[in-house]
């Protein structure tokens, strides 16, 4: 005899089935490339990419990068579709070491991303990024000093 109904059972699958595929999505954007250190007076910038086969809500995500004692943070918006990439530019008037390290937070404040510990002091358009785009081991293997590739594909 089964202590769990039909009905429960169906339900508690579902449950299970929404919880796994919205941990898939998450766990779809990465961050892609990292600019700490632009030419020109540049801005600072962070690019996503998302490697998944579905559209990502970014509403309430936010980009932090973090040289302590100094931090800034990007409020994300809007989506990003698969295969896709997303800009996050920095204010205007930040002005950093060309070091630190990226966090991509969710709406929920769990870091889904984060990249090592980066040192561009070259204030050159050259950037740390993923290549292939999206690779993602969870090692600083997975980032190279390449040239930018702001918006686009790295290392084409």
């Amino acid at each position: 005899m089964s202590l769990v109904s039909g009905d429960v059972k169906i339900a508690l699958l579902a449950f299970c089935g929404l919880v796994a595929i919205c941990s898939l999505s998450l766990g779809d954007v990465v961050i892609n490339e990292a600019e700490l250190s632009p030419s020109d007076n540049g801005t600072v910038w962070v690019e996503l990419y998302n490697a998944g086969d579905g559209a990502v809500d970014l509403a309430g995500w936010t980009v932090k990068i973090e040289d302590k004692p100094w931090a800034g943070s990007i409020a994300l918006s809007g989506t990003i579709d698969p295969k896709g990439f997303k800009v996050a530019e920095g204010q205007p008037s930040w002005v950093t070491s060309g070091n630190g390290t990226v966090y991509l937070i969710d709406i929920n404040g769990i870091v889904v991303d984060k990249t090592p510990k980066l040192n561009d002091k070259g204030h050159n358009d050259f950037t740390y990024g993923r290549f292939p785009d999206g690779r993602n081991t969870n090692t600083k293997a997975d980032f190279f000093f390449m040239r930018a590739s702001k918006g686009r594909p790295n290392g084409v």
